[in-house]
């Protein structure tokens, strides 16, 4: 694929290569509208908003969103999107900077996990059987994940070491403290009710420096073992603006040992965003990402990591979902560029070629989950507002 006029020459993509991101852009174009239209549902308003999930959080069947936003984390009911707070942070202003959601404690019901940038990471227990607020029976407990990090942005549910159990995965922003430079996954203890901590694992042992931010996972090497890539957006801190993976030694045992860390590419301004998935159909697994502090969206072909350039204009792609949108087998993408404010979905042509569709002119984000928020077969998309102070989801028209 021939490189845009302002992005460096590649003259050989290989492993490893120096290339430079986009650094401006001359004019802010949005794409052709999405035909058929995505309907915009509001679910809130009114304060910024880092990270929104949705399950079925109170056991009536509908989904429901989780937003941590205004000092609080919010359980919004469907299908009114009746609010109820089942956190409040114990400093003015506090809020998760992601989120994740799964059932924590067996108990058959969605738990919330999240925190503060500053951590430390927590879960809050689902009182369950419909009780979803104050009162009796209803209060959401909190308890203690991890305590260490410093300066998180991702949170990543999967099973590292195949035991049939959800697993957590964590990155560490900061440079200093315990975790500096460090990345880990989290398994669940045998009673996470009574446990001070999860059980802590590194896979990025103190290589990870430049300001890491969003986690993908998924088996690169086919040996049937999920290894974990990421991007790091740099400024502030030295080292960054480079794309990684860290692959799993393998074994039960052997995924808590040191894992071998593979530089696809630096000189990535402010790269974020980065997830598995076969993109041309060659039975491959590559990777699809973005440059959330800066601009664009980007794929690397396996096995060579050759980078193909999707879309270059959109500012501030923060967040990214990967997945088969138009149910035609193939997997496309989804940002929403919260600079441009840009709702976005990336049609694949089945061989890696995709084609922009503007969703909404006028939403901006740092988070974006692909569900089915109707029960009607596709995934819709989920958006947690942060410049446009919202929580929103769109309806996905394909049927």
């Amino acid at each position: 694929m021939k490189p845009p006029p302002f992005v460096a020459s590649v003259l050989f993509p290989v492993l490893g290569l120096v290339l430079a991101a986009p650094l401006s852009v001359s004019a802010q174009t949005p794409p052709s509208a999405a035909d058929p239209a995505w309907k915009k549902h509001v679910v809130f308003e009114g304060f910024p908003c880092a990270t929104a999930n949705a399950a079925d959080y109170n056991g009536d069947g509908k989904m429901d969103i989780v937003a941590s936003t205004g000092g609080k984390v919010r359980l919004f009911a469907a299908p009114d999107w009746t609010e109820t707070v089942i956190h409040v942070f114990d400093k003015l202003g506090r809020q998760c900077i992601h989120s994740e959601v799964f059932d924590v404690d067996g108990d058959g019901d969605p738990d919330y996990l999240g925190g503060h940038s500053k951590g430390p990471v927590f879960w809050l227990e689902n009182p369950g059987g419909g009780k979803t607020g104050p009162g009796p029976g209803g209060q959401w407990t909190r308890r203690i994940v991890e305590p260490d990090i410093n300066g998180f942005h991702c949170l990543l549910k999967a099973d590292v070491n195949k035991d049939g159990k959800v697993d957590l995965l964590i990155n560490n922003f900061e440079p200093s403290g315990p975790l500096a430079d460090t990345m880990i996954w989290c398994e669940i203890p045998d009673d996470p009710h009574k446990a001070e901590r999860w059980t802590r694992h590194a896979f990025a042992d103190g290589d990870a420096r430049g300001g890491s931010h969003y986690l993908g996972f998924g088996d690169l090497n086919g040996d049937g073992w999920g290894d974990i890539a990421a991007g790091a957006k740099g400024a502030p801190f030295e080292d960054g603006n480079w794309f990684a993976f860290w692959t799993s030694p393998g074994s039960a045992e052997g995924v808590k040992q040191p894992w071998k860390k593979t530089v696809l590419a630096t000189g990535q301004t402010a790269a974020t965003n980065i997830h598995p998935a076969d993109l041309n159909g060659d039975g491959k697994t590559d990777l699809l990402a973005s440059r959330g502090h800066g601009f664009g969206l980007l794929w690397f072909e396996a096995p060579d990591w050759t980078i193909h350039e999707i879309h270059e204009t959109p500012e501030g792609p923060h967040c990214l979902t990967v997945v088969d949108l138009d149910g035609d087998g193939d997997t496309d993408a989804a940002t929403v560029a919260k600079d441009s404010r840009w709702a976005l979905w990336y049609e694949n042509d089945g061989q890696g070629n995709f084609t922009p569709h503007l969703i909404d002119g006028d939403q901006a984000a740092y988070d974006i989950r692909a569900i089915d928020m109707d029960a009607d077969g596709d995934p819709d998309l989920v958006v947690a507002g942060q410049n446009s102070k919202n929580v929103v989801w769109y309806e996905n028209p394909v049927k």
